[in-house]
């Protein structure tokens, strides 16, 4: 992919902006190409498993590539570190998908705190659930999950991530409308919050329109109530006039 990185930049830019949340520098971790190999994606994720604590907000965004393993029965998926070896992912360089929810059920169960997962990746719908080992989740498990995850992805399993020069000069299609949608486009109802709900009528309406005749669906998994971002409004103009 050629704009996995300027995604991952547009995004560190949101989360240190105003309708970001003015996040701290040294509460950000951003990984960039031969910077993000699997051993330093494993170190990130466990950084997080160290410094998170009750109530705390963790965010974890990956663009990349992401795929399948055909070569087995079930099909595990990965995300493509730097490091990953073609086709064969469970050679190494590839962080399955299997692990990183275990990561996120422990902090958001056993911790309580808010994660939200967002993916731009192919086949990057994988991370919804149904092939990590949802069916044998407790029902007091998926409740707790259901509180205290939000997963956004870019596509469903079956699908591709666009990317383009249509979009900010070189970005993903998802990526691009989604710190759009943050930033405040996505406030259908004026309220000044972004709602969970409202940003997946948001992508669902530019990315599936932008990317015809291919197909690609954003997959949202969370409670729809969620406010994900606040509208702050120096960021909106500054954003309409672009």
């Amino acid at each position: 992919m050629q704009y996995a990185h300027r995604d991952a930049f547009a995004f560190e830019k949101w989360l240190k902006s105003a309708s970001g949340g003015h996040v701290p520098k040294e509460n950000i971790k951003v990984l960039l190409n031969d910077g993000a190999t699997l051993a330093q994606f494993g170190a990130a994720l466990d950084w997080l498993l160290e410094i998170c604590k009750t109530d705390d907000q963790a965010i974890i965004y990956f663009s990349g590539h992401g795929d399948v393993e055909t070569r087995t029965r079930f099909q595990p998926g990965f995300l493509l570190c730097w490091d990953a070896p073609p086709k064969v992912y469970t050679a190494g360089g590839a962080y399955g998908l299997f692990y990183l929810q275990d990561l996120i059920s422990t902090l958001s169960i056993d911790r309580s705190v808010r994660v939200i997962v967002i993916s731009d990746a192919c086949h990057s719908g994988k991370l919804a659930g149904s092939n990590i080992g949802g069916p044998q989740a407790t029902a007091q498990s998926l409740s707790q999950q259901y509180a205290n995850e939000i997963k956004i992805l870019s596509c469903q399993p079956d699908e591709v991530s666009i990317e383009g020069v249509s979009w900010g000069g070189g970005r993903g299609v998802f990526s691009y409308h989604l710190v759009e949608g943050l930033t405040g486009l996505a406030d259908s109802n004026l309220d000044r919050n972004v709602s969970l709900s409202e940003l997946d009528r948001y992508l669902e309406k530019w990315v599936i329109e932008e990317t015809q005749p291919h197909r690609q669906t954003p997959v949202i998994v969370g409670n729809r109530q969620s406010i994900v971002a606040l509208v702050n409004d120096s960021s909106l103009v500054a954003l309409r006039k672009t």
